[in-house]
């Protein structure tokens, strides 16, 4: 694994939640230099404490730490919501002997309920002293129900790219998705780092659903170190190609999932239409049902595509499914096989081809399908 020079990790538990809690939920990371900062946020009107801090923290460009918490989301909790992370902010920056805004806050779980800052203030001692170099107790200490810690590395040159994310549900994003950070030693400016991270995410984070849902929490952060001076391609390359497995990831580890799918559209009247009409698709409860239950159900994704807004005729649509061609002109193929479709629709990795004319524009969304297990981990959420 490449860990960018300088960054330094930590988690303990404290009880967030709930004291009965045992696990790891509270982590830090810490940069021993100046770290640029950038940042992407959910844009959902409805943002969370930390959300609200780290816009303004993200506008001056450079931190020191990020301080992370799963099991409460420190969202619609109101001004107290944002006192009560500036008070972590405030403890941790003490331990740290760094300035408190040079603190980055990250929450995640529960919506409407104050963080327990006591108990967690308690903990943030041991959080400094525990400072180390595996980075795979931070991303466990963010994981609410994740099943696996999410961490992708990369080299860029003779720079390093490291990634650590959490998120398997209330995935649709909207500039970012998830809690994720990207950690870099290279060289590079507030502006470069901005770009890099806004580029990387339309394809990538913009690009995944799980169920629809948006976060009030939604962030991704970039830092820098700033100690290792490579090419600016090589370094855009790295940080690319660490968000994009990210994204993915979170796909495979969507709640309840059986199956990661691949949704690409061509023949768009531009590229803001294929994306449309693919996560008009991604998002369709019946197509995600379908193929749960390995259900030959062509006509649900027709039917997305026909209410995403975008404007097709459907007699020049064609949908493949895993390579096997279900649609031809808006019509059932001649090659149609319900029984060939049923089994590719049971394999663990499905990929839906649309073709909706002859247009330039092209996008590819990534989904998973809607399982019982879904219905039953977001139903007990809270308790």
């Amino acid at each position: 694994m490449n860990i960018p020079k300088r960054f330094r990790f930590s988690a303990v538990n404290a009880g967030v939640k709930s004291p009965d809690v045992k696990r790891a939920d509270m982590g830090l990371v810490f940069c021993e230099e100046q770290a640029m900062l950038s940042g992407v946020f959910t844009r959902n009107r409805v943002k969370a404490a930390p959300v609200v801090i780290g816009q303004e923290l993200v506008g001056r460009g450079t931190a020191r730490a990020v301080l992370a918490n799963a099991g409460n989301a420190n969202a619609c909790t109101g001004d107290q919501g944002i006192h009560d992370a500036r008070f972590l902010m405030g403890t941790a920056a003490r331990e740290l002997g760094v300035k408190s805004d040079e603190v980055v806050p990250l929450s995640t779980g529960v919506i409407g309920v104050r963080l327990p800052v006591e108990r967690m203030a308690s903990r943030i001692p041991a959080l400094v002293s525990e400072l180390g170099d595996d980075p795979e107790v931070f991303a466990r200490a963010i994981m609410t129900t994740d099943t696996f810690p999410k961490i992708v590395s990369r080299s860029a040159g003779n720079a390093a790219v490291l990634g650590m994310a959490k998120g398997a549900g209330m995935i649709a994003p909207d500039m970012a998705t998830t809690l994720a950070l990207v950690l870099t030693d290279a060289v590079v400016s507030k502006q470069e780092l901005d770009t890099m991270l806004k580029r990387s995410i339309e394809h990538t984070f913009n690009a995944i659903t799980i169920d629809g849902d948006m976060s009030t929490n939604d962030t991704l952060l970039g830092l820098s170190s700033n100690q290792v001076t490579e090419n600016i391609s090589e370094i855009e390359k790295g940080i690319a190609e660490v968000i994009r497995d990210l994204a993915l990831l979170l796909v495979r580890d969507g709640e309840g999932a059986t199956k990661f799918v691949t949704i690409a559209v061509e023949g768009a009247a531009n590229e803001r239409d294929a994306k449309k009409a693919a996560m008009s698709v991604a998002n369709s409860l019946l197509v995600k049902t379908a193929l749960f239950g390995a259900d030959p159900n062509w006509g649900r994704i027709l039917a997305a595509l026909g209410y995403s807004g975008v404007a097709f005729l459907p007699e020049q649509v064609f949908i493949d499914i895993s390579g096997h061609r279900v649609v031809e002109r808006g019509m059932e193929s001649d090659g149609f096989s319900e029984n060939t479709l049923h089994a590719l629709l049971k394999e663990r990795e499905i990929t839906i081809g649309i073709r909706m004319g002859h247009g330039p524009g092209a996008f590819t969304s990534y989904t998973s399908d809607l399982s019982y297990d879904y219905v039953k981990i977001n139903s007990e959420y809270r308790t």
